[in-house]
């Protein structure tokens, strides 16, 4: 039975996997980071590098879709992936060089564009539905020197 943690894990795990480094199109590829380096989920980030990625769950609306002591429940789980980037970054890739806010706006759609093509393998993992909702403009902290974004997503599963 999937809850919220596990949804949000299976969001997290899903990117950590299948979502390219930035850091990959900047240095030799041996000197990429590992996915636990720089995708975090619903927890304190405090020895992050940028560019990262964390997850921060909204709200975990649960219905009951059946009657009786026990009943069948359609659990969601929205979110929003923000993605930072630190001001002066930039990757090139394909020939496109993308630099500070274009590198958030290049990584929103590279994190629908993940999750949504590993929508199968996120299902057999408990997550029986994903679907990208909304994406932020791209703001910038002059005090954190923090380019950033953010995707909102549902996810849900259904439970007793």
């Amino acid at each position: 039975m999937a809850d919220s943690i596990t949804l949000l894990n299976v969001l997290r795990d899903t990117l950590r996997t299948y979502l390219t480094d930035p850091y990959t199109y900047t240095v030799p590829a041996n000197q990429a980071r590992d996915g636990t380096y720089w995708i975090f989920g619903d927890e304190p980030a405090n020895s992050a590098k940028y560019p990262m990625i964390q997850i921060l769950k909204l709200t975990n609306p649960t219905v009951p879709i059946s009657i009786g002591p026990v009943y069948w429940e359609h659990e969601q789980v929205f979110a929003n992936i923000w993605f930072y980037s630190k001001n002066g970054f930039s990757i090139t890739v394909n020939g496109t060089t993308y630099k500070n806010a274009q590198v958030v706006e290049y990584y929103l759609g590279k994190i629908k564009t993940t999750l949504k093509s590993k929508f199968l393998d996120m299902c057999d993992d408990g997550a029986r539905d994903y679907k990208a909702m909304d994406t932020t403009p791209v703001g910038y902290n002059s005090e954190t020197q923090l380019y950033f974004g953010a995707v909102t997503v549902r996810v849900r599963t259904f439970h007793t």
